[in-house]
């Protein structure tokens, strides 16, 4: 009698861990599907018919995965025709521009020159402008490709020089990433320009990049003192201008920098350190088809 209980509850822990294993395979194929889908957009989970919790579990996730389709499809809907409306006002603002232009160079009135300056200013601000809610929407292609970020820096600070003659730029480290090689120069020619902008005659710059097997990091500080603590959370806001800053730029140039690291996955923030104002640039090292999405 003995061994038959023996062997009845040997029995019993063979089925129990039969189910066990049978759990933890169907839990592993169905976490396996979902980070599939997430991360580079595969088939979405078939509806159980079961009526096992597992079925209820994978019915759940096939709601959302259905949710989220939905969502990602209106959003797409939504940057479309928000991505047309910049580029049609962008079109319609042009004539009347070039109009105001040539009627300013045709009077030749004292004020000419003023006039011509106000004009430019605008063109500059409607560009700007039209081009951050161009990014904002996604209107434009993102081509994510190998590339070295020291060579991206000093290509974008070799456009600069003749305009901040005086100006010295130090870049310590290297780092080989993945990266939209034109965007990502245009935020670092955004982040160097304010850097410029916002230093003494004596201003330097120093940029410190640095990879790790999970992360790219770039810090760009300047002597030119910082800003009030108050203001830091809002450098980034559009047409944001800090007490310092020159009231003739567009408030537009760190609110693209965003913009432009939030597509790259990354993140770039402001504060205060011992020499002036440093922002870090923190992007994660994400494969090819991660990348695209």
């Amino acid at each position: 009698m003995g061994r038959l209980i023996l062997l009845c509850a040997f029995l019993a822990c063979l089925v129990l861990l039969g189910r066990l294993l049978f759990l933890n395979r169907q839990i592993r194929r169905l976490t396996e599907q979902t980070e599939a889908y997430l991360s580079t957009g595969g088939d979405p989970l078939d509806v159980a018919l079961g009526e096992d919790r597992l079925s209820g579990l994978q019915n759940a996730i096939a709601d959302l995965q259905q949710a989220l389709a939905r969502s990602r499809q209106l959003c797409v809907q939504e940057c479309g025709r928000t991505s047309r409306l910049t580029a049609d006002i962008s079109h319609q603002l042009k004539t009347p521009l070039t109009t105001l232009r040539l009627y300013a160079e045709m009077d030749a009135s004292p004020h000419m020159q003023a006039s011509l300056e106000q004009i430019q200013r605008m063109e500059d601000l409607i560009q700007a402008l039209l081009r951050l809610e161009r990014l904002c929407a996604d209107g434009y292609p993102f081509t994510f490709g190998p590339a070295r970020a020291e060579e991206i820096l000093q290509d974008q600070w070799q456009s600069l020089q003749p305009l901040f003659p005086e100006k010295k730029l130090t870049v310590e480290g290297s780092a080989s990433i993945r990266c939209d090689r034109k965007w990502l120069g245009e935020a670092f020619l955004n982040l160097l320009k304010n850097a410029c902008e916002h230093t003494g005659e004596d201003g330097e710059i120093w940029v410190s990049l640095e990879r790790t097997e999970a992360a790219f990091f770039c810090v760009i500080e300047d002597n030119g003192g910082g800003v009030d603590p108050a203001e830091l959370s809002k450098l980034f806001q559009r047409f944001y201008r800090a007490e310092h800053q020159k009231k003739s730029g567009s408030g537009l140039g760190l609110a693209i920098v965003k913009e432009i690291i939030a597509r790259h996955h990354g993140t770039v923030t402001a504060e205060n350190g011992s020499r002036g104002l440093k922002m870090t640039i923190a992007m994660p090292m994400l494969d090819k088809t991660l990348s695209n999405l």
